[in-house]
């Protein structure tokens, strides 16, 4: 069981030593955001309606992200030690880092096990492309061993774990790097799991503010 409060009170100490008041500012005003109610129509994703500019990614299962956000880091290593990586590398690198931006960096309890969590989409598509990534980088010389290496070990874990069979509404669409999933941000204050986060960056940040005065001032 996690302690929430000693996470609450770890990242105020680590607030505190290392963000500026303007930083703090700004996660307060995000905390706010995220613990009160939104009055917008509830969305999913923001989609171009070109969907042939960019690299096509095969959806997960359900089951398959809790497998692929284990190996997400070490793809993303191996992709950069390209010398130079194509055209197809550096979109899929940037549509991960941009989704795994846009999903909070995967802070938010539950997004890859709750179907209903407003992050769970957008955690598809960043996982999703890891996957494609990996895929691209089997097909490169200086890449490949190592590549094959990784998708051995997925493959073998996939195997292993009969979760990773398990689907869920967010499972079959496939994504586009031309297309960007955002959260359902007007289900954010809804969601409790994302109130309780809310809450714990608004007053990690506020900490951070004062801490940070108190140093200005003394």
């Amino acid at each position: 069981m996690v302690d929430w409060d000693d996470v609450k009170q770890s990242i105020l100490g680590w607030l505190g030593a290392k963000i500026c008041p303007g930083t703090s500012i700004f996660l307060m005003i995000f905390g706010l955001a995220l613990t009160s109610s939104f009055n917008v129509e509830a969305h999913r994703s923001v989609r171009s309606s070109d969907q042939t500019s960019g690299i096509s990614i095969p959806n997960l299962t359900h089951g398959q992200l809790h497998i692929m956000i284990r190996y997400r880091s070490a793809i993303l290593d191996l992709a950069n030690r390209q010398i130079q990586p194509g055209v197809e590398a550096r979109s899929l690198q940037n549509f991960i880092n941009l989704q795994f931006a846009y999903c909070l960096w995967g802070l938010i309890p539950g997004s890859l096990s709750d179907e209903a969590n407003p992050f769970n989409e957008c955690s598809h598509a960043y996982l999703a492309a890891s996957k494609a990534l990996l895929d691209r980088l089997r097909k490169t010389e200086e890449t490949r061993s190592r590549a094959d290496a990784l998708t051995d070990e997925i493959n073998l874990a996939m195997l292993q774990d009969a979760i990773a069979l398990e689907i869920c509404s967010n499972s079959f669409e496939p994504f586009n790097t031309a297309q960007v999933i955002m959260p359902e941000w007007a289900s954010v204050a809804f969601n409790p799991l994302g109130v309780l986060l809310g809450f714990v960056i608004f007053g990690a940040s506020a900490g951070a503010f004062a801490a940070s005065r108190n140093r200005g001032l003394g």
